[in-house]
């Protein structure tokens, strides 16, 4: 593994679009290719939809991604990070709570809110009232892989700079006892 942070995170963003791009492209297929045209809102609408698919996407994305890389962190296989770089994702990560389960439902409601709310406002303002399913399914894909993408680097950070998400965080670059 790189020891580079920006390789790191390229990394799983990159595999992280393509995989959730295609897995929520593909349920949305098979939940959707019977009918022939969707409505913005209504009980099955896309409003309803995205407002489910962000929450949901963004919950269980942050939940099995922080397990995975906690344990990166915890065998030394995590890339050191400088001091001073990230300092954003840092600042936002010392808010969530320090239970993973507990950060990943908060970037799920986080997520519904910064994805789903604006995506929904803006269809209504273009005045896209109804979408095609082949439409549909072309833009949520694209745009599941996109909030996954998004959403990922939170994530992949939070066990590295969460100080109660495990016994003791990984130590940054530049830090004493490097």
């Amino acid at each position: 593994m790189s020891n580079s942070i920006d390789a790191h995170l390229k990394t799983e963003v990159i595999a992280t679009f393509i995989i959730n791009a295609l897995l929520n492209g593909g349920i949305a297929w098979a939940l959707l290719h019977g009918k022939v045209m969707l409505a913005l809102r209504g009980e099955e609408g896309i409003a309803v939809d995205l407002v489910i698919t962000a929450f949901l996407l963004c919950l269980l994305l942050s939940w099995i991604t922080i397990a995975l890389q906690r344990r990166k962190v915890s065998s030394g296989q995590f890339p050191l990070v400088p001091a001073g770089r990230l300092n954003g994702l840092r600042q936002i990560i010392r808010y969530l709570p320090d239970r993973p389960f507990g950060a990943a439902l908060c970037i799920g409601l986080a997520g519904t809110l910064v994805y789903a709310a604006p995506t929904i406002a803006l269809l209504g303002l273009f005045g896209i009232e109804q979408l095609s399913v082949s439409h549909y399914l072309i833009f949520k894909t694209l745009w599941t892989g996109l909030i996954a993408a998004l959403t990922c680097p939170l994530a992949v950070l939070f066990p590295m700079f969460k100080h109660n998400a495990m016994a003791a965080p990984a130590p940054l670059a530049g830090e004493p006892g490097n």
